[in-house]
C-alpha cells in the first residue's frame, strides 16, 4: 500500500503544479489585456492631454468668453427722455473680465488650498472698499483647518459655499464671524471645516462644497491690525490615497483636483500638475467669469426698471451670491444730471458698522484708492445734530456751496452697511416687522425736486441739490477721470446701492 499511497502524492503534486502554472498564465494574460486596453481606451487625463496638445481646450475657453460679447458691450437700459450714454462707457466690460480671469484661475485646487487676497482691483458684486477678501477652493471630498491671528480688525467673518459662481449657493450658507470666533489670549484661533461639529471653532462642511471666503472690514484700516489667516487641509490615513481619489470623484471634482500620493507612514506628496487639472482650470475660470457677469449685470437691469427707489432683493438671492449672511443690502438706480447734485439723508440704526459707497454699472466699486471719496462709512462721514447723514453726489465738485463730485462717472452706485450684533432671534422678528411695512430700515426712497422721504431711517435725495439744514456734510465723490471707462459729466444714469450690515 505504500506504493500505491506514494503514486497518489506524486499525482496531486503534478496537478498542483499545473494548476498553479495555468493560474499564473491567466493573470499574465489578464496584465497584458489591461495594458492593451489601457493604451487603446484614452483615460481622463490622456484625454485632458489630447485637448490641450491639440489646442482645443483654449478654444472652448475662448468661445466661453466671446459668447460674452453682448454683457461686455451691453448699454444700460434708459428711459426715453434720457439722451444715449457716450460709447466710452461701455470700457470697463474686458477689464472686468481680464481682472477676474486673473484672480479665478490660479489656486485652484482644493486638494492644495490657498487663501488668496483678492487685489483691491479685482472687484465684483459691489465690493465693500472697506473690506479685505480672501477667497480659497475647498471641497466636500476632503477636511480643512484654517488657523491665525485675529488682529483689531472690525469685523472679521468665514462663509463656506457651493457652486461654481455667484447664484449657486445655498440661502443658508455654511458661516462664523468674529461675534462668535473663539480666541486664545494671544489672539490666535482654529477654525475646523468638516462635515461633523469638531473643535470650539466649526464651519459645516457640505458634500458640495466649493469656495471659502474671509472678509474683514475696517473701519478706520490705518488704525486696525488686519487679521492674519491661513488654510490647509487636514491629512489623509495612512495608504488612503485611493479613498481621497474615490471621494473627490464622487464629489465630481476629481478632474481639478491633485490628490494626495499617501506611503504607509501617512507621508504626503503633491503629484505633478496634470492636463484635467489645466484644462478643469480653464473650464472653471470661463463659468465663473460668464455667471458673474450674467448674476449681476441682471442685477443692475433689474434696478434700473426703478429709478429713484431703494429696494432690496430677497434674502436667498442675495445668499446664493456668496453674501455674508450678516449683511442686509439696498441698491438704487437714479440719474444725475450735470448741473443737480444728489442729496441722501439717512438716520443709521446704532451698529458697529455701515458704509456708503458709490459703483458703477458692472457692480464695482469705484477706484477708492485714488478717489477715497467715493466711499464713507461710520468713522469717517460727518454727523447733524440729530445722528443723521447727510451725503452729496455730483458730477463737478460743487464744495464752495454744497459737497462731493461724482464728475467723468455718472453711472454710480451707493453703499450703505449697518451691521448690528443681535441675537438671531431679534433679528428675525425685525425682519418680519420691516417686511409688514412698519417703516423700518426695509426699504428707502429716493425724493425728487418737490418729494420728501417718511421715517426716520429712511434715505432721501433731492435731484435738484440741498442744504442738509446747513450741517455738517459728508463728502461722497464718483471723480473717476482716471478709470477705465470714465465719461464726460454732460448727462448719464447714476447706479447705487444701499447696504446694511447687522
Amino acid at each position: 500500500m505504500g506504493w500505491l499511497r506514494k503514486k497518489i502524492i506524486r499525482l496531486f503534486t503534478w496537478i498542483a503544479k499545473r494548476f498553479f502554472d495555468f493560474a499564473l498564465l491567466l493573470r499574465l494574460f489578464s496584465l497584458v489585456l489591461e495594458r492593451e486596453a489601457a493604451r487603446t481606451a484614452p483615460s481622463a487625463d490622456v484625454d485632458a492631454q489630447r485637448h490641450i496638445d491639440e489646442g482645443t481646450a483654449w478654444l472652448d475657453f475662448c468661445d466661453s468668453l466671446r459668447g460674452l460679447v453682448e454683457f461686455i458691450l451691453a448699454e444700460p437700459p434708459a428711459p426715453a427722455p434720457a439722451p444715449p450714454m457716450p460709447t466710452p462707457r461701455t470700457g470697463p466690460g474686458p477689464w472686468w473680465a481680464a481682472r477676474g480671469l486673473e484672480a479665478f484661475l490660479d489656486c485652484w485646487d482644493p486638494a492644495w488650498p490657498v487663501l488668496r487676497p483678492l487685489p483691491y482691483n479685482v472687484k465684483l458684486g459691489a465690493d465693500n472698499p472697506d473690506n479685505l477678501y480672501m477667497y480659497g477652493t475647498v471641497s466636500g471630498a476632503f477636511e480643512y483647518r484654517l488657523y491665525g491671528t485675529r488682529g483689531t480688525v472690525t469685523y472679521l467673518s468665514f462663509g463656506c459655499y457651493c457652486g461654481s459662481r455667484p447664484g449657486q449657493g445655498y440661502s443658508q450658507p455654511s458661516h462664523l464671524d468674529s461675534s462668535k470666533l473663539v480666541t486664545q489670549r494671544d489672539g490666535s484661533f482654529e477654525i475646523f471645516l468638516t462635515p461633523r461639529a469638531r473643535g470650539e471653532n466649526w464651519i459645516r462642511l457640505p458634500p458640495d462644497a466649493s469656495r471659502l471666503v474671509v472678509r474683514q472690514t475696517f473701519l478706520e484700516r490705518g488704525k486696525e491690525v488686519p487679521a492674519e489667516v491661513h488654510v490647509e487641509r487636514l491629512p489623509l490615513a495612512a495608504g488612503r490615497s485611493g479613498d481621497g481619489k474615490a471621494s473627490a470623484a464622487a464629489a465630481g471634482v476629481s478632474g481639478a483636483v491633485g490628490i494626495p500620493l499617501v506611503d504607509s507612514a501617512g507621508r504626503e506628496t503633491k503629484p505633478p500638475l496634470s492636463a484635467g487639472q489645466v484644462v478643469a482650470g480653464l473650464s472653471g475660470a470661463a463659468v465663473f467669469i460668464a455667471g458673474s457677469v450674467r448674476q449681476f449685470q441682471s442685477w443692475s437691469r433689474s434696478f434700473a426698471l426703478r429709478p429713484n427707489t431703494l429696494i432690496t432683493l430677497d434674502a436667498d438671492v442675495y445668499m446664493s451670491a456668496w453674501a455674508d449672511p450678516a449683511i442686509h443690502f439696498f441698491h438704487g438706480y437714479w440719474r444725475l444730471e450735470p448741473w443737480e447734485v444728489l442729496v441722501v439723508q439717512v438716520t443709521p440704526p446704532e451698529c458697529p458698522y455701515w458704509n456708503f459707497q458709490l459703483d458703477n454699472w458692472w457692480m464695482e466699486s469705484l477706484d477708492y484708492v485714488a478717489h477715497p471719496e467715493t466711499t464713507t462709512n461710520k468713522a469717517t462721514a460727518s454727523y447733524m445734530p440729530d445722528g443723521s447723514i447727510c451725503l452729496l453726489v455730483a458730477h463737478t465738485d460743487p464744495r464752495a456751496a454744497l459737497n462731493g463730485d461724482s464728475a467723468a462717472h455718472p453711472e454710480a452706485r451707493w453703499a450703505q452697511q449697518l451691521e448690528e450684533q443681535e441675537e438671531r432671534e431679534e433679528r428675525e422678528e425685525r425682519e418680519e416687522r420691516e417686511e409688514e411695512g412698519s417703516g423700518n430700515i426695509h426699504r428707502g426712497k429716493l425724493a425728487g425736486p418737490g418729494q420728501q422721504g417718511g421715517g426716520d431711517r429712511e434715505a432721501t435725495a433731492s435731484g435738484s441739490g440741498g442744504v442738509c439744514g446747513g450741517a455738517p456734510r459728508s463728502e461722497v465723490s464718483s471723480d473717476a477721470a482716471g478709470q477705465p471707462g470714465a465719461m464726460g459729466s454732460d448727462s448719464g444714469w447714476v447706479h447705487c446701492c444701499l447696504q446694511y450690515r447687522r
